[in-house]
């Protein structure tokens, strides 16, 4: 099914802009061969993107429209303290929760993915989220800590628009 999406991102094209913005931060689209005709190229679709835990706030440059269907889904594995043994944690978060007025979203593990789109607050993602997007704009990510410089690891977010 095709999707209305701002970004206009095809495969094996990486996002110079979030590189700029997070270390290694890569986004790319996964979309189906585009035919001959320019009409006829389909709407990329799905998009993965890889969010370094030391980069706070990295725009995802993906764009959606209010009302449009979005699914997340996320793997990988974080450290929020240096290396500190304790302090790993897959995009659900650890174990202890992030309760610091200084975090980014409290009541949710250190650690854990969360993302927002646009100005709107941080929600927790988790290993996945499925929402409806109440307004236009650019999704954004980050882990659950305020700070990001001594994190270490990456998460993967595949995002999809069914």
């Amino acid at each position: 099914m095709e999707t209305e999406v701002a970004a206009t991102i095809y495969a094996d094209q990486t996002s110079t802009a979030a590189v700029e913005q997070a270390e290694k931060a890569t986004l790319t689209a996964a979309v189906p061969t585009p035919t001959d005709t320019p009409e006829a190229t389909p709407t990329p679709s799905a998009f993965h993107f890889s969010l370094p835990a030391s980069a706070c706030w990295v725009n995802s440059e993906i764009t959606v429209r209010a009302g449009q269907t979005v699914v997340i889904r996320a793997s990988g594995e974080v450290n929020t303290w240096g290396g500190r043994q304790g302090s790993n944690g897959n995009p659900n978060g650890q174990t202890g929760i992030c309760g610091a007025i200084q975090c980014p979203l409290q009541g949710v593990g250190y650690g854990a993915l969360i993302g927002r789109l646009e100005d709107l607050p941080p929600f927790f993602v988790g290993t996945t989220l499925r929402f409806t997007a109440t307004k236009d704009g650019q999704l954004y990510f980050t882990v659950n800590d305020w700070e990001c410089e001594d994190n270490s690891g990456v998460f993967d977010i595949l995002i999809t628009f069914p």
